[in-house]
C-alpha cells in the first residue's frame, strides 16, 4: 500500500514543479521570481522535512504522518488553478510544502524497517519515480488537449486518491526508546556530517539546473508545453531500473561508494544540458535518471546502517532536509546566473554537484 500511496503522490506532486513554472510564465512572472519560487519551497521543506521527522521519532509512529500529509496537501492544491497573482502563488506554495514535509521522513523511515533495507529502499525510490513518469506523460498528454487550470485540478484529485492506500498500510508500534544524544554524536562518526554536505551541494546543483529548464527548453530548443512532458519523461524512465541496479549494487559494495558515484555523475546533467543540439536535453535527463538512483539509494543505505529505527525520520528527515536546502539556494543562484547566460548558469552548477562528491569521498568512513 505505501508503493501505491507514493506512486499517487510523487505523480502529483512532480506534476505540480512542472505546471507551476509554466503558470508563473504565464502570468508574466520574471525568471528571477520564478527561480524564487523553487527556492522558497526548499526552504519550507528545509525545516518542514527535519521537523516531522523528529516529531515521528518521538511518536514512534509514521502512518499519521503520511495520511495527515496529503490530506491537509490536496485542501490547497486546487487553489493553483485559480490564483492569478505570482505572489499569491509564492505564498501558496509555502503552505503547501510545510505539510508535504511531514510525508518523506515517515515513508523512508517505513521502507527501511524491513529485513532487506535496501530492498526496503528501492521500492520506496522506483515508487516515487514512476510516479514521476506518470506525472511527465499525464502532463504531455494533457496539455494537447486541456489548459494548465484543468491540469491542476486532475492532479489535486490524483493527490487525494493517494490517502485511500494510506489508509490501508499496516505498522506496528516500536517502543524503545534512543536518547537524541546519540543522534548528535552519529553524525560526527564517520564522516557522516559530509554525507549531508554532499547531498546538498548534489541537490543545490541539480535543483538550480532543472528551476528554469521548462523556460530554457522553450526559448533554446523551442520545445511545446506537451514536448517539454515528454522530454522530461526520459529522467523517471530511467530512474526505475537505476534504483534497483543500484539497490542490489548497495548490498554488494559501499552505499558510500555507491553515494560518490551518484554525486559524479549528477555532475553530467548541466554539462551537458549546455550543448545546442537536439539530443542533449535526452542525453542529460537519462545521466540524470542514472546518477539520482545511485546517489539516493547509497546515501539512504548508509545511513539507515547508521541509525536505528527511531532515529531513522529524523536522519532521513535531515537528509531530505538538506536536499530541500540545496533545492532553496541551487535555483536563486541560478535565477542570477541565467540573467547573464544559461552556459554560466549549467557550468557553475555542474562544478557545484562534483565538489559534494568530492566532500563525501574525503570525508566519509564506513556504511559498509
Amino acid at each position: 500500500m505505501l508503493f501505491l500511496s507514493n506512486i499517487l503522490r510523487s505523480m502529483g506532486t512532480m506534476s505540480f514543479n512542472l505546471l507551476i513554472q509554466l503558470r508563473m510564465k504565464e502570468l508574466g512572472a520574471a525568471l528571477f521570481l520564478i527561480g524564487f519560487l523553487s527556492s522558497l519551497r526548499g526552504a519550507v521543506n528545509t525545516f518542514s522535512n527535519l521537523f516531522w521527522g523528529k516529531v515521528s521519532d518521538g511518536l514512534g509512529k509514521r502512518k499519521p504522518f503520511l495520511i495527515a500529509s496529503l490530506a491537509l496537501a490536496s485542501v490547497f492544491y486546487p487553489l493553483y488553478a485559480v490564483e492569478e497573482s505570482p505572489l499569491a502563488i509564492l505564498m501558496l506554495s509555502a503552505v503547501i510544502a510545510f505539510f508535504n514535509g511531514m510525508y518523506p521522513p515517515a515513508a523512508m523511515a517505513l521502507s527501511s524497517n524491513r529485513k532487506r533495507m535496501s530492498l526496503g529502499f528501492s521500492l520506496y525510490n522506483s515508487s516515487n519515480s514512476l510516479g514521476m513518469l506518470l506525472s511527465r506523460l499525464s502532463i504531455g498528454f494533457l496539455l494537447m488537449f486541456v489548459d494548465l487550470r484543468f491540469a491542476f485540478v486532475f492532479f489535486s484529485i490524483v493527490i487525494a486518491t493517494a490517502v485511500i492506500p494510506a489508509l490501508m498500510i499496516k505498522e506496528e508500534r516500536v517502543e524503545r526508546k534512543v536518547k537524541n544524544l546519540h543522534f548528535r554524536k552519529q553524525l560526527l562518526e564517520g564522516g557522516t556530517w559530509a554525507i549531508y554536505l554532499g547531498s546538498f551541494l548534489r541537490q543545490m546543483g541539480t535543483s538550480g539546473s532543472m528551476s528554469l529548464i521548462a523556460v530554457y527548453l522553450s526559448d533554446t530548443f523551442k520545445y511545446s508545453a506537451s514536448t517539454i512532458g515528454f522530454v522530461t519523461a526520459v529522467n523517471p524512465l530511467v530512474q526505475i531500473p537505476s534504483h534497483f541496479l543500484f539497490g542490489r549494487l548497495v548490498e554488494k559494495t559501499s552505499p558510500r561508494a555507491i553515494a560518490v558515484l551518484g554525486i559524479f555523475m549528477s555532475s553530467l546533467t548541466p554539462l551537458l544540458m549546455m550543448i545546442p543540439k537536439n539530443w542533449a536535453p535526452v542525453v542529460s535527463y537519462i545521466a540524470l535518471g542514472m546518477s539520482f538512483g545511485a546517489f539516493i539509494n547509497g546515501t539512504s543505505n548508509f545511513l539507515g546502517r547508521k541509525f536505528h529505527y527511531l532515529q531513522r525520520g529524523q536522519a532521513l528527515g535531515l537528509l531530505s532536509s538538506a536536499r530541500f536546502l540545496g533545492a532553496t539556494l541551487g535555483p536563486f543562484l541560478a535565477g542570477m546566473l541565467a540573467e547573464k547566460s544559461y552556459l554560466l548558469m549549467f557550468s557553475t552548477l555542474g562544478i557545484v554537484i562534483a565538489t559534494g562528491g568530492f566532500v563525501v569521498l574525503l570525508f566519509t568512513k564506513g556504511g559498509e
